[in-house]
């Protein structure tokens, strides 16, 4: 007759995430340094760029960037205030009763309709992330998955 053995061998874990101990502000600086290495040509033409972001790419980038420089604090405040201060032009009366809603309407359809240039595209999306988790509701949800993302791998 046949024996069935079966081996019972311990689970080998390294830890509880995924990439190691990043924090949200290893996170925003790897987002920067990805959107610079991939919006910006090499200097005098002897580097070659392994992969290119184009238009949408970039502001993705940038709304995941955005919303990691909130979530970071330190230095990374300057997103925010930058955001402010843009969202400040429309809400402050000068174009009436604009909301953040209406400051992000403005966004979406810039990011929507207009094919800016990469490194445009991904300062648009970086100014997009502070108006948008300020909005909330459905302006909410890029916020929403960036965070809950980064927490499922354990980068938060």
């Amino acid at each position: 007759m046949h024996e069935y053995v079966t081996l019972a061998a311990e689970s080998f874990s390294v830890g509880d995430k995924i990439v190691g101990s990043v924090g949200m502000g290893g996170l925003a600086t790897a987002l920067t340094v990805g959107m610079v290495a991939g919006i910006k040509d090499p200097k005098g033409g002897k580097g070659k760029i392994r992969r290119k972001l184009d238009s949408n790419q970039a502001s993705i980038m940038g709304v995941a960037a955005g919303t990691c420089y909130m979530a970071a604090g330190s230095i990374w405040t300057v997103g925010q205030s930058l955001s402010n201060g843009f969202a400040g032009i429309f809400t402050n009366g000068g174009f009436g009763t604009a909301g953040l809603g209406g400051v992000s309407l403005i966004l979406g359809a810039v990011m929507y309709f207009r094919e800016a240039r990469p490194g445009a595209a991904a300062f648009t999306g970086i100014l997009a992330a502070g108006v948008w988790a300020q909005a909330g509701g459905i302006w909410g949800l890029p916020q929403a998955l960036v965070l809950t993302g980064a927490h499922a791998v354990g980068m938060a």
